[in-house]
């Protein structure tokens, strides 16, 4: 049964956040009488208070608790030396705080990851993350009336650390073989890590989908997809709770959706129907994914593709009442009433950074909007961010379309390097490239220097990739880097990129492991394939940004300090508070399920 505790002053269900707490007991003192009502909300709330890390866990909770783990994986060498042996315990003490073990065959790699307290503060972050907004979206704190997309906590903890990794950004300072210097923040606005970057590229690539369609006299369709009633937490039209509700994440939401839309491929395939476009996936007001597919197809294809796309998607839960209509909607594109690229320009929008967006409009007329939330405006976008990062949700992917990547790759490469290639390398090359001014990169161009669209593994262009020894925060492991592109049909040809060796400016980057507690006289198996635990000053570019050293600034002996120190007045804090629990309450001589009179 749930914890009763009294905290400043308030009465809250123990190993809640203070908002839901007080919320939780309230919602508890009013179901008293009806029995069925109360036992229902507790169980709901022992099944939420029984995660894996606490939900009300602080962040310098969970970095001491990172720590621990990390410590306690180093303890398990002091038992054996024996390389499968230490491997098999430190897996146990993953599997025991819900993480999944690091998967590196060889034994060096796995060791350094799970003795290292920054991946478990990424792993324990992530599971924390998505534990505590399940809770949230059971518990009702994830709607339309309460917060639409992502609960109030979860927007807030995503933009201070977003605050936290700018500050980082903006004081590294890094330089090039060619004395250029940049700090990583002026780097980053460089790429498409800059949201007006990534939405800009986004639509000129959709623009040239629509190009392509217009040519060959496709027509577009835009399709929306959702997921049975049974995948929602929250009812639509009042905010309460979905008796059919099954529990899922929007994690596993998506899942669904991905694993529909596969079907539908497969049958349109046997069809010999192959539609292209772009998917973009968003969350409803309660955070269970929809999609949104722009697809083209030839006119007389077009009924079929319905047809298939409606059979899969009411396979599931398709005789439940609206799913007929509310399921799977269709849209045909009117020419005369503007563009394709036009039309899904607000939802790429919406969904990166709101740019020239300011509420989300809904179905039942009700707009998301700005919302004051301690003291800080949090924007619908922002919603859309923090929801598709703590569910780890890829928003848009191209449908039929050849790589981003080697469009991206072309705009390294220097035009002397290109003048005897091939011709589609210097049509796909020439249509990359934007003058300012003068002349904008045409996506539709490349898809046409690469053969089209449906071509699958037949692209014309491809990114040449070399082995190379990649130095990170683990030591050295052998891995591959692109280097340029190359055209398919004379793959030995390879027109290198520009790229630069960076480091960081007024320090080098270094990294040394610690010994394992083994016996002294007998040098265990692993030692001689072992990390020596030492990265070179210069590291290629795109190798420092993936990085984990780059994403993972270690913290300061001050720093830790005082983490460790605002942890334990936090941990005092809730040993003084006073306790609550029904039979406490009975032994003062309340009934046990009497609560009221409690404020």
């Amino acid at each position: 049964m749930p914890i009763i505790q009294q905290e400043a002053g308030r009465r809250t269900v123990a190993g809640l956040p203070a908002r839901w707490g007080v919320r939780a007991y309230r919602e508890l003192t009013q179901a008293a009488p009806v029995p069925e009502r109360y036992n229902a909300l507790a169980a709901l709330l022992d099944e939420v208070t029984d995660a894996p890390l606490a939900l009300d866990s602080t962040d310098s909770q969970l970095i001491l608790k990172a720590a621990a783990c990390a410590e306690e994986c180093q303890r398990q060498a002091d038992a054996t030396s024996d390389p499968a042996s230490i491997r098999r315990r430190c897996e146990f003490v993953c599997r025991r705080r819900g993480v999944r073990p690091p998967a590196f065959e060889k034994f060096a790699p796995f060791f350094a990851r799970v003795t290292d307290a920054a991946w478990w503060r990424r792993q324990l972050r992530t599971i924390h993350g998505r534990t505590f907004e399940h809770a949230a979206i059971r518990l009702g704190f994830v709607s339309k009336f309460a917060g639409a997309y992502a609960s109030d906590e979860t927007v807030q903890r995503r933009g201070e650390q977003e605050k936290r990794n700018q500050k980082i950004l903006a004081g590294t300072k890094v330089a090039n073989e060619l004395e250029q210097e940049f700090t990583l923040a002026e780097l980053a606005e460089k790429g498409t890590a800059n949201k007006s970057i990534r939405r800009g590229e986004l639509m000129l690539r959709m623009r040239g989908i629509e190009s392509i369609a217009t040519e060959q006299g496709h027509i577009g369709l835009f399709v929306t997809l959702t997921c049975p009633s049974a995948y929602h937490a929250i009812q639509w039209g009042s905010g309460t709770v979905n008796p059919r509700y099954n529990g899922s994440t929007p994690r596993q939401a998506q899942a669904y959706l991905q694993g529909v839309w596969a079907r539908i491929r497969a049958k349109l395939h046997r069809n010999e129907c192959r539609p292209y476009g772009f998917r973009i996936a968003e969350p409803h007001h309660d955070g269970c994914p929809h999609w949104h597919l722009l697809l083209f197809v030839d006119p007389a294809q077009a009924d079929m593709l319905q047809a298939v796309m409606r059979e899969y998607a009411l396979a599931e839960d398709g005789d439940e009442p609206g799913a007929a209509s509310q399921r799977i909607k269709f849209v045909k594109i009117d020419a005369s009433k503007g563009t394709a690229a036009g039309y899904i320009a607000k939802y790429v929008s919406k969904n990166i950074d709101g740019e020239h967006i300011e509420e989300h409009q809904q179905a039942d007329g009700l707009n998301v909007g700005a919302e004051l939330a301690n003291a800080q405006i949090i924007k619908p976008a922002q919603r859309v961010a923090a929801w598709a990062g703590t569910w780890g949700i890829r928003q848009f992917q191209a449908i039929g379309c050849p790589p981003v990547t080697v469009w991206r790759e072309l705009r390294r490469v220097a035009a002397e390097r290109i003048q005897k290639a091939p011709e589609c390398i210097r049509s796909a090359w020439a249509a990359a490239q934007k003058i300012e001014g003068s002349k904008e990169a045409d996506f539709g161009e490349y898809i046409r220097a690469q053969g089209g669209v449906n071509v699958g593994r037949k692209y014309l262009i491809g990114v040449a990739m070399r082995e190379a020894e990649i130095a990170g925060r683990y030591g050295i492991e052998f891995g591959v880097k692109p280097v340029g592109i190359y055209a398919k049909a004379k793959p030995d040809a390879i027109y290198e990129s520009v790229r630069y060796q960076w480091k960081r400016a007024g320090r080098t980057v270094e990294r040394a492991f610690s010994w394992t507690r083994v016996n002294n006289c007998t040098a265990p198996a692993w030692e001689s394939y072992a990390a020596q635990g030492e990265a070179p000053e210069e590291i290629e570019e795109s190798d420092w940004y993936e990085s984990a050293e780059f994403r993972q600034i270690e913290l300061t002996p001050d720093e830790v300090e005082q983490i460790r120190e605002q942890a334990q007045r936090e941990a005092v804090a809730v040993r003084a508070a006073t306790v609550w629990t029904k039979q406490r309450l009975k032994a003062r001589g309340k009934k046990k399920d009497d609560f009221s009179g409690a404020f």
